[in-house]
Parts: structure tokens; sequence; C-alpha cells
């Protein structure tokens, strides 16, 4: 898939803000390190080994529950699949011409135009009516 199917406006004011959470993010991680382990040992230099083993063991429980909960979303994913692997639901029977030009207010010609074009536009009036349709008509090739 070239394109993906939704598409998102990102403004400038949504980015600096994410940008912004991620600097505060990462200097509180940074400040936890430091007071945590490197003002520990500038403290007291005679303590030994203590602060560095003692910020491994609360890394290591940290990797150990991110595979934890890892593993139990990988266990849930394969479980969905295996779950939903056949479709349950029956198909809805399809709507006729009329039905639809009667649903939208508009021609059942115009159904039959839209149902036949590969690109359309739809514009829409302030009440979500269908205003006018612009129908992009492609050549063989599908250009």
């Amino acid at each position: 898939m070239k394109q993906p199917l939704i598409f998102t406006e990102r403004r400038l004011l949504p980015r600096l803000i994410d940008i912004l959470l991620t600097l505060i993010a990462w200097a509180g991680f940074l400040w936890l390190i430091y007071i945590g382990m490197v003002k520990a040992i500038i403290d007291q230099p005679d303590m030994g080994p203590r602060p560095v083993a003692s910020t491994i063991n609360t890394l290591a429980l940290y990797i150990i529950i991110a595979a934890l909960y890892g593993g139990v979303l990988i266990i849930w994913a394969r479980y969905n699949q295996y779950r939903f692997r056949t479709e349950r639901r029956e198909r809805r029977p399809e709507l006729e011409n009329d039905e639809v030009a009667e649903s939208f207010q508009i021609t059942p010609e115009l159904v039959e135009e839209l149902n036949k074009a590969r690109v359309l536009t739809v514009h829409h009036n302030e009440h979500g009516g269908i205003k006018s349709v612009d129908i992009h008509h492609t050549n063989a090739d599908g250009q």
C-alpha cells in the first residue's frame, strides 16, 4: 500500500507539544540517573560499586517487566488471530440502486454513474446532503 487510508493533518503546535514533552521526559530520566547514580558516587566515593549495581538491578527489573508486558501483548495478539481467523458475521444484503438513491436523495441514474466511476469527489452542503459529484474518468490503463 503506497498511501495510508486515513490522512491526519500534523500542525506545528501539536508537533511542538510532542517535542517539548519528549524533551521533558528525557530530562527527567537523566535527572533520575544523576540523582541515583552519579550523585551517590560523587558524594560517597568510598561506597564502592553499590550505586552502580543498584542502578543496574533496577534497570534489569524494568527490562524484565517490559519483556513480560510485551510477551502478554504478543500472546493476546496471537489469541485474537486464532479466535477471529474465520468470519462469523453474515454479509448484509446489498442495497438496490433505488434504495441508495432514496437514502442520499439523488437520482437512480446518478447512482449507476457513481457505481461505474473508479474515482470521484463528493461535495456536501452544510446539512450533510450531497451538493455535487465530480466524476474523474480514467483511461484504459487506470490513469
